[in-house]
């Protein structure tokens, strides 16, 4: 294997994914990808709005970065690992990460999000599966 990509919220549901990827990955020498992606927001009509928005999103991402540096900071050493934190819709940035890169799978944790998040969006597992190029391990 090449690379093993494991897409992250934070959850306790996707640090079990980040487990069992990295044991996948030392099992067959694999480089482990640990991404966080970012929802983009429209922007608002009023400038305060769009300062507000602007304001949320770097927030969004700065919460991103310090998961997957975590996470990529507790993987025992002798593994190769590489953090991103792509743009877009969770499902969609991985499975787009999973296109462009030489992934030959991606790893999720089951049910990452909330209850009322989850039944209105869908869940991340759920759309990754129907999308993804690459075969999906969703860790529960």
């Amino acid at each position: 294997m090449g690379q093993i990509l494991v897409g992250v919220d934070g959850s306790k549901e996707s640090r079990d994914a980040v487990k069992c990827a990295a044991h996948i990955a030392r099992a067959t020498r694999s480089m482990l990808v640990i991404a966080s992606a970012v929802e983009p927001v429209l922007p608002g009509d009023s400038p305060e709005m769009a300062a507000r928005i602007e304001s949320g999103t770097r927030e969004a991402r700065e919460h991103a970065h310090s998961v997957v540096e975590e996470l990529a900071a507790s993987i025992e050493p002798g593994l190769e690992v590489e953090t991103l934190v792509p743009e877009g819709r969770p499902a969609a940035a991985l499975a787009g990460l999973a296109r462009a890169a030489k992934v030959d799978m991606v790893v999720v944790g089951h049910r990452g999000r909330n209850a009322v998040v989850r039944a209105l969006l869908g869940s991340v597992a759920d759309s990754l599966l129907q999308i993804s190029p690459k075969p999906v391990l969703v860790v529960r």
